[in-house]
């Protein structure tokens, strides 16, 4: 049995405990909404509407606020407003450098641990996409390309024996979610094959042309990025 000591001390700090896993709990559902779209950069964001949405007390709310723009996700609009930070190119050009030296390697060491029936399944529906925008028969619905590029990204990090790895590659990619450039439509068809290259690379077994694809990918994605605000 404790000494009454000992539940007189321990009391407060569970009391305090409970405030701290809350607010770190709204933390994590806002920053979901952040890097799935639900907020977008540039909005506003309203206490009273956030705080309804979520079902929480204002206090953990703006503690979870105050983590966020701390991270840099969202910064002051005035004295009273915090607004979704955009992400810069210089930024989202880093990011994709880092991936760069990640998922390659992701990619080689995946080889002979990954769900091969998985990836299977992956390429027969980036397959099917393709033959949709040829045909135009497209429904141009970015949220199912995103899942399967989501799918096929974050299977190959969790397969490569790095747990480590498989979540710095996770967060970097849900990051990027955050730059906006109208989603470049004309690339669609590009990252289905690219994606393709990858799988079918994993499938036969091949470490290095597994890694090659997944360089060239990102190489593709960063030189398209260019190309597009050149225009802009």
């Amino acid at each position: 049995m404790p000494h009454p000591t000992q539940v007189t001390m321990n009391a407060p700090v569970a009391e305090e405990a409970a405030p701290r896993r809350l607010a770190h709990e709204v933390h994590r559902r806002l920053e979901d909404m952040i890097f799935s779209g639900r907020l977008r950069s540039g909005e506003v964001l309203t206490e009273r509407r956030l705080a309804d949405a979520l079902e929480v007390s204002r206090t953990p709310l703006r503690d979870a606020l105050l983590m966020l723009e701390n991270e840099g996700l969202l910064k002051r609009r005035g004295a009273r407003y915090l607004e979704v930070r955009q992400m810069t190119v210089p930024e989202y050009m880093q990011v994709l450098n880092v991936r760069r030296l990640l998922e390659p390697e992701a990619a080689r060491l995946c080889i002979g641990r990954i769900d091969l029936r998985r990836l299977a399944e992956l390429r027969v529906r980036l397959e099917a996409l393709i033959v949709a925008r040829s045909d135009g028969t497209a429904v141009g619905d970015p949220e199912i390309s995103a899942a399967v590029d989501t799918a096929m990204h974050d299977d190959i990090a969790a397969a490569a024996g790095n747990p480590i790895m498989a979540s710095m590659i996770r967060d970097l990619r849900r990051r990027t979610r955050i730059f906006d450039l109208g989603r470049m439509p004309d690339r669609a068809t590009a990252v289905y094959r690219e994606h393709i290259d990858i799988i079918v690379a994993i499938e036969i077994g091949d470490p290095h042309a597994a890694s090659a694809a997944m360089v060239r990918h990102i190489d593709n994605v960063k030189a398209s990025i260019i190309r597009h605000l050149s225009t802009i």
